[in-house]
């Protein structure tokens, strides 16, 4: 059975999967796997502002030791960061500990492989596999010996590099939400080396603050501080800064969504986006794909998770993806989502165009959509639950082709999630009830707001 969710393997530090045996157990795992046990690894190592990260990492520092890998620690840097590194330098694989934008008790291990991917289901396996087994056990001589290194200059000076003609627009006023996260430090630095200046929040944490009340989960105090200081937009990062979303300079939330409308109009008229086609997840509004049908654009539809919009941009070649939550990834930069890059994407877009971000994205008109969740204690095939699929059924022929209906269960949480989206908000809410209600009569879950 894999260690890893959907993003990592995640929980309670202390607790099972992260109590000190697993993760000095996956340190090693990790750096024999990246190997094929042929040599030793170099490993480099990032971290978002949580209290419990540097104790993560000395105990993933002890497994590295004890596997005779060469560990690097870069301190505080994004998601995207220690992908780019990992891939731009010799490095065999990096890790990231972080919970991206859940409260400060969580917390998480992301694998990334050394070409800056994140790890496939075939290493994550290959690393459960090692930590189960039990030819092999941890001594207590294990001295975590990690290598502190100052990486963030180099990753902050390529995407700086990457977006220097962005100078010309530093008069362009906005706001930037850090969430008390990992890009607290880098986001203002990228941004001045640019000439901008921009109304910095959530920048001084403290161990306990990331994503408390702030970021791209919470940017009601984005929004209100572009409004009361007249920026032209503002943008909230999560805690490991891998995702963004936005605000215009009315105050409205911008998601992912619109941000996909706005990059691929932009690759499209400057002949950066083959096959005239984008990735977005199932999550993605139906209103997206209706936009970018008129300009001749497809949207490719896949599983949620930006590791799973990644697989599919390689399979269609795509150079653009991303999910409404606002992962978005552009190949061109790397194989991940960085949040920090799409926002320079999205200024750079305002000030090419003179346009505001509110008239950019106009042209998404979101379907009404509903999302209904059913709390449950097993997880069964939809395929053998008749009530749920036939309600499916039913509601899918009722919208007959005015809307979608997706049923899945949580990668996260013991949650069944039934989302429904039509062009009647009164229509949508009675499917969804309906098809979360008989889930919890086969089931025997409860609904869950």
């Amino acid at each position: 059975m894999s260690l890893f969710g959907t993003d990592g393997v995640r929980g309670t530090p202390g607790v099972a999967p992260l109590d000190a045996t697993t993760l000095q157990r996956l340190g090693a795992a990790i750096a024999w796997a990246v190997t094929g046990d042929t040599g030793s690894a170099r490993i480099l190592v990032g971290r978002d502002t949580r209290e419990s990260g540097a104790w993560i990492i000395e105990q993933l520092g002890r497994g590295f030791s004890y596997a005779g890998a060469d560990a690097f620690d870069g301190g505080v840097l994004p998601t995207p960061a220690v992908a780019g590194l990992t891939r731009g330098g010799d490095f065999h694989a990096g890790v990231v500990v972080s919970a991206s934008h859940n409260p400060y008790q969580d917390n998480g291990v992301k694998v990334i492989a050394g070409n800056g991917e994140k790890a496939d289901d075939g290493l994550e396996g290959r690393i459960s596999a090692r930590v189960a087994e039990t030819t092999w056990s941890f001594g207590d001589d294990a001295v975590p010996r990690l290598t502190a290194v100052d990486l963030a200059e180099g990753y902050a000076t390529q995407l700086a590099g990457a977006f220097a003609s962005l100078a010309a627009s530093s008069s362009l006023s906005l706001a930037i939400d850090c969430a008390n996260g990992a890009a607290s430090q880098l986001a203002p630095d990228v941004l001045g080396r640019l000439g901008f200046d921009p109304l910095v929040l959530s920048n001084q944490p403290d161990g306990r603050n990331i994503n408390l009340d702030c970021g791209s989960t919470h940017p009601d105090a984005l929004a209100r501080a572009v409004v009361e200081h007249g920026c032209r937009l503002g943008a909230a990062f999560d805690g490991d800064a891998d995702r963004v979303v936005f605000v215009d300079h009315r105050g409205t939330v911008v998601n992912g969504d619109a941000v996909l409308l706005i990059a691929a109009r932009r690759l499209a008229q400057t002949g950066q986006l083959p096959g005239q086609a984008i990735v977005a997840t199932v999550m993605s509004n139906l209103g997206l794909e209706r936009a970018l049908r008129a300009d001749g654009i497809t949207v490719h539809r896949c599983p949620v998770g930006d590791r799973s919009v990644w697989v599919e941009m390689q399979a269609r070649g795509a150079s653009l993806g991303g999910e409404q939550s606002g992962h978005i990834i552009q190949s061109r930069l790397l194989p991940t989502g960085d949040g920090l890059a799409t926002a320079l994407t999205i200024l750079t877009a305002v000030a090419e165009s003179g346009r505001d971000l509110a008239d950019l994205a106009a042209d998404l008109v979101p379907l009404p959509q509903v999302l209904v969740n059913a709390r449950v204690g097993r997880r069964v095939p939809l395929d053998d639950l008749p009530g749920v699929t036939r309600a499916i059924a039913d509601a899918e022929g009722e919208l007959d082709g005015n809307g979608r209906v997706l049923v899945r269960y949580s990668g996260t949480e013991a949650l069944l999630r039934v989302m429904v989206e039509g062009t009647d908000q009164a229509t949508i809410e009675r499917l969804a009830a309906g098809i979360a209600d008989q889930a919890v009569a086969e089931l025997g879950a409860a609904r869950s707001e």
